[in-house]
């Protein structure tokens, strides 16, 4: 609670020092002063330079150990070596006076120019601070905004309008080109500002944690390129988008581990699908480009959050309402709204007869007989609507048309609606062109989009967050009993493992991994080990034709790669045939192995193959990931990811938001999907991660969802070494 404080002191310091306060206008330390000033800061302000007396009217002092009164956050815009000077001072000061709380530093040369040298500095800048309990944000960043106490470190921006928007970013001149971009309509208003730089010592989580509670802030703008513990990240997102949006941008796909070499699981297991998933699983939602990060920042700094996904399009051009239908169509997570009988009738009264009304639903065209009135008539029978949670209307100049006025009846209509307001979104095509119905229609607090396909994104990810919200408490009470029931067990998996990895061993034999897979709730085929084609035919005959026959040896991993694996096996001589054949295979794919076993297992019925795995990555911890499975996994990679531990709803989540719709339900008249068992087995893998650490990574390729549950036929464990 006590580091939570001090990092909210950043945002309402009472007092700031300017270490390298200029008199120069060209000069950051100038320049940070002077929008000090201009967003209306009305604490100390205490300019550090020991070759001026003033700057801007304030008494220049020689020292941070001079100023004789409180200071409780200092802006550090010096060279990095003077700026381990001036921590030390800072160290000296809070020692005499137990004052200052917290650091920005704007200075670069630290461990962003990835040298040890620097790096080295950085880190003895953090642990000189941290000695006195001082926290840092930066170095190498523009440090922090906050619009309603007027406190302001960014020497580009010096005054912004007051809003709900808060931003997070780990690129200063991102987070700025964003705020300049939307300055010129007033498209956006600003609570809190803080860029991080190196995040060398207060993080990403710490700053989100402030802005859960923060009541200025209605939604929170992230720009991320990586975080060194993402999972304390995800876990405090979690919470935060609960309660507010949280939209990111996040850049710097890396390259796959080294793990790659080992399953299918870690081949597609890149930082980036890892942290796709994450954001999906904490509610967060990811902008795909930087204009639909913007625009749905927009939109929620803007507009209300709708009860549902049902959504009606108004316009009174065919060509742009057809692009935005398109898109809602695309989303996956909007419907078109069915107009009640009553919004029927009413509609029609009014409208002209060439009007396109409901074809499809949700849709009406008013064609070139709109008027400003009509447009207002219309917006109130929608409003009224309990079919309708979302109104777009597309607009255009129009000759006739006087864009004043129809902003008027726009703002009647939409001010008209008693109670909860529905959401009112517009794009306003030919933007340039329209400029009157833009500004008036922002400055109103009504958001407008150029673009009628990105409108329809936009409204996806403003219903997305309605729809996360909705789940969260469900999957948060989902989540709690699967983690108070996560416990370090001694079951029969635990020494199985641990054998394994004290001979030394990168994996276990597939009937172990089988073994395992039965132990944590995983169904498995009926299977057999063997030395020999005779016990094979024996095994065989129990578990009953037709059967699967495959090597089994420490020394081979991928069996398929040395045709080590023989199907469709209907009888006693095609065993034998089979036997022949592998060994045959292994003679001349593999010669150095030896003491061959044989695994007979049941072949079962050819259905949709799935892969299901689970990886602990070094950043993210135990991950686990789903997607469609077989040879085509890591050409198509259609696979998604979760943090484990994951209850039963957020393995739900992840098997809907991968698969194709029709997959689930069953093509070619295949029965639907069980989704309750995939998702069960999901979790027994989160489970398996959590409560055996020597596990790295498990691969169930291919899974086979049947109507009675799911089958794994495949298992490789990979397991680190004793």
């Amino acid at each position: 609670m006590q580091e939570v404080s001090a990092v909210e002191t950043f945002f309402r310091p009472k007092s700031v020092a300017v270490v390298g306060a200029s008199t120069d206008p060209k000069k950051a330390g100038h320049t940070v002063l002077k929008n000090l000033v201009s967003m209306g800061y009305q604490g100390k302000i205490f300019p550090i330079n020991p070759h001026e007396d003033s700057v801007l009217g304030f008494r220049c002092y020689k020292s941070v150990l001079d100023i004789p009164e409180p200071v409780e956050i200092c802006v550090l815009l010096v060279s990095a070596d003077l700026t381990m000077q001036v921590a030390k001072e800072l160290v000296q000061r809070k020692s005499r006076f137990n004052d200052i709380v917290g650091a920005v530093c704007m200075s670069a040369g630290f461990g962003e120019l990835d040298v040890s040298d620097t790096k080295q500095r950085e880190k003895e800048l953090v642990q000189t601070l941290r000695s006195a309990s001082i926290r840092l944000v930066g170095p190498n960043c523009l440090g922090i905004i906050d619009a309603y106490t007027g406190f302001n470190t960014n020497f580009d921006i010096s005054h912004y309008p007051k809003g709900g928007l808060s931003i997070l970013t780990q690129s200063g001149a991102f987070g700025n080109s964003f705020l300049y971009w939307a300055e010129n309509l007033r498209l956006i208003g600003l609570s809190k500002f803080a860029s991080i730089g190196n995040m060398a010592d207060v993080s990403m989580a710490e700053l989100l944690t402030v802005l859960k509670d923060d009541e200025s802030t209605r939604v929170i703008a992230i720009y991320m390129e990586g975080l060194p513990h993402p999972r304390e990240f995800f876990e405090v997102a979690r919470e935060v988008s609960a309660v507010k949006p949280i939209v990111v941008m996040k850049t710097g796909k890396s390259d796959v581990g080294s793990a790659a070499a080992l399953s299918h699981t870690g081949a597609v297991a890149g930082a980036d699908a890892i942290y796709d998933g994450a954001f999906k699983q904490a509610g967060i939602i990811r902008a795909r480009s930087v204009l639909e990060f913007f625009d749905t920042l927009r939109a929620f700094e803007r507009q209300p959050i709708p009860e549902g996904n049902r959504v009606s399009v108004l316009t009174h051009m065919g060509g742009p309402g057809t692009i935005c239908i398109d898109e809602i169509s695309a989303t996956g997570n909007l419907r078109l709204a069915k107009f009640s009988p009553e919004t029927q009738t009413a509609l029609k009264s009014i409208c002209a007869p060439m009007a396109n009304i409901g074809r499809p639903d949700g849709y009406i065209d008013l064609t070139a007989a709109h008027t400003e009135k009509l447009h207002n008539q219309v917006l109130k029978i929608l409003f009224q609507d309990e079919n309708v949670d979302v109104v777009v209307q597309i607009l255009a100049p129009s000759a006739h048309i006087n864009q004043k006025l129809i902003v008027k009846e726009i703002l009647d209509a939409y001010q008209s609606q008693p109670g909860k307001k529905k959401p009112l979104f517009h794009g306003v095509v030919f933007g340039h062109f329209a400029i009157e119905v833009r500004q008036g229609l922002e400055n109103a607090g009504l958001p407008t989009f150029v673009y009628p396909d990105m409108l329809a994104r936009v409204v996806g990810n403003v219903a997305s967050f309605a729809a996360n919200r909705r789940l969260a408490a469900s999957i948060a009470q989902d989540r709690k009993a699967v983690e108070s029931d996560l416990q370090l067990k001694r079951m029969p998996a635990a020494g199985l493992i641990a054998a394994a990895s004290k001979q030394g061993r990168v994996s276990l034999l597939e009937p172990e991994a089988y073994q395992v897979c039965r132990d944590y709730g995983i169904r498995v085929p009926p299977f057999r080990l063997t030395d020999s084609v005779e016990s094979a035919i024996h095994a065989a005959n129990e578990i009953g034709y037709p059967v699967v026959l495959k090597v089994v040896s420490e020394e081979i991993l991928h069996k398929t790669d040395v045709g080590g694996v023989m199907l469709g096996i209907s009888s006693d001589d095609a065993l034998r045939a089979a036997h022949r054949k592998l060994v045959e295979n292994i003679a001349r794919t593999a010669p150095r192995v030896g003491n061959l076993k044989f695994l007979v297992q049941k072949m079962m019925p050819a259905t949709t193959e799935l892969v299901l795995g689970a990886v602990r990555d070094k950043s993210f911890g135990p991950t686990v990931m789903f997607g469609l499975g077989g040879i085509y996994i890591e050409a198509l990679k259609l696979v998604g990811f979760r943090l484990s531990p994951l209850g039963i709803q957020e393995a739900r989540e992840l098997i809907r938001q991968t698969l194709p719709p029709a997959l689930l339900k069953g093509v070619r008249g295949g029965a639907p999907m069980n989704l309750d068992s995939v998702a069960n087995t999901l979790v027994s893998l989160g489970r398996l991660l959590e409560e055996q650490p020597q596990i790295e990574e498990v691969d169930l390729n291919p899974t086979l969802p049947y109507a009675d549950g799911c089958m794994a036929v495949d298992a490789r464990i990979i397991i680190s070494k004793g």
